[in-house]
């Protein structure tokens, strides 16, 4: 690995990242992996540093990371989550703006091994960032929405009968749920419908999600 690698790793240790955790090094690709809580350390550790431009060292991996993943769902995945997220962070309030943001951020990396945080970071205007910045230092005091299973399936490629909505919850079927299982990993509970062996439908509680 190069220098430049094993140096960012221990600005990393003293930011107070855990390793395996929030970082990682693939060696086979020569390159390095962090997730956002491990940019959010940097950027507040060192803010006199240009991040995005010592970060690039890694957008090799990165790109190559989502364009697989593309490849795989037959969409442009990352760019249409993204772009869903900052039309729909500016609608919800705080507490659920914070729940909605980490459970997409954390579930999304966990998943594939991409970092949303600077991509999402392009698509906002000053206020946008300012406001994500406070969001990721926030605790959510709230179960997010149904609104993040939705945004996700979408953007992996599904449909609207994929994710339909029933009160307050969010209905899967087995498309639905196997396009989930690609690009978002966490805990969660299940509940299946009554007819979910004719249907073929699951029944995803969003108040039992849990981070």
């Amino acid at each position: 690995m190069h220098q430049s690698a094993v140096d960012l790793f221990q600005l990393l240790l003293q930011a107070g990242a855990v390793p395996g955790e929030d970082f990682s090094c693939d060696g086979e690709r020569q390159a390095f992996h962090l997730n956002d809580r491990c940019h959010h350390l940097l950027q507040h550790a060192y803010p006199e540093v240009d991040w995005e431009d010592v970060l690039g060292i890694s957008q090799g991996w990165s790109e190559t990371a989502i364009s697989d993943l593309h490849a795989a769902l037959g969409c442009p995945f990352v760019d249409i989550l993204v772009a869903t997220m900052a039309t729909r962070l500016p609608t919800l309030a705080d507490n659920a703006a914070a729940s909605y943001l980490c459970t997409l951020l954390m579930g999304v990396d966990a998943a594939t091994g991409i970092v949303l945080y600077p991509l999402l970071m392009e698509r906002l205007d000053m206020a946008g960032q300012a406001r994500l910045e406070w969001l990721l230092r926030q605790v959510p005091e709230e179960p997010t929405g149904p609104e993040w299973i939705q945004d996700l399936v979408l953007a992996a490629g599904g449909t609207a009968t994929d994710c339909p909505m029933q009160g307050d919850e969010v209905l899967l079927t087995e498309r639905g749920w196997t396009l989930m299982t690609k690009v978002w990993q966490g805990d969660w509970a299940l509940t299946p419908v009554p007819d979910a062996a004719s249907s073929d439908v699951a029944s995803s509680d969003a108040a039992s999600t849990r981070f």
